[in-house]
């Protein structure tokens, strides 16, 4: 019986190219600052670098991890991230995502997971209206652990007082998100943006 449903944040609660690309830019701005490179060669390294890694897990590879390959610091990525861009320019309020939040917190606790920083995290749950449906907000911040770490999908569970055969883990990315959800006992959802949680059965 499922008693918490558990939500990536970024790629399942919104869909956003233009912060995709915020992203991307503040992940070129930090190599560079970190190898004291152009920001023409860090995008270079890091593009070929996400490709490589890519082509082992067949699906896309999250900036943060591709960063981490390169020895950078997850403190250094998150605090040049923070300061390149602020999420609430890119995003509105979602109503129909509120509205299928709300008929789902009748029934289950709800939880965001996310391998981003909590100030990132927080301007995005409030842009999109959200912040208050959740009783927990699980980032980096709060283990100093990162998906796909089973380690952080355990604590989680445990945290909301739950086994993990009882959540079910919602994420657009298999091998980061649903993989190690799954591999522990949770229920997993494969979506691909928050048009894919306006109709969420549980």
């Amino acid at each position: 019986m499922i008693k918490a449903v558990i939500f990536d944040l970024d790629g399942t609660l919104y869909q956003s190219t233009v912060i995709r690309e915020k992203f991307a830019e503040a992940a070129y701005l930090t190599l560079s600052r970190f190898q004291k490179i152009t920001l023409a060669d860090a995008r270079k390294l890091i593009e070929t670098r996400r490709d490589e890694l890519g082509k082992k897990t067949g699906a896309g590879v999250p900036y943060t991890l591709v960063l981490k390959s390169f020895g950078v610091t997850i403190e250094f990525w998150h605090r040049e991230n923070i300061n390149y861009f602020d999420p609430r320019k890119y995003l509105s309020r979602d109503e129909r995502l509120i509205e299928s939040l709300v008929r789902l917190k009748e029934q289950y606790k709800l939880a965001v997971l996310t391998n981003n920083n909590l100030v990132q995290t927080e301007r995005t749950l409030e842009a999109l209206g959200i912040t208050n449906l959740f009783c927990r907000i699980f980032t980096y911040n709060t283990y100093k652990l990162l998906k796909p770490d089973i380690t952080f999908f355990k604590k989680a569970a445990d945290d909301l007082q739950v086994i993990p055969g009882e959540c079910l883990f919602v994420g657009d990315r298999y091998d980061v998100d649903l993989e190690p959800a799954l591999s522990l006992g949770m229920k997993i959802r494969h979506v691909k943006g928050p048009e894919d949680i306006y109709s969420l059965a549980v």
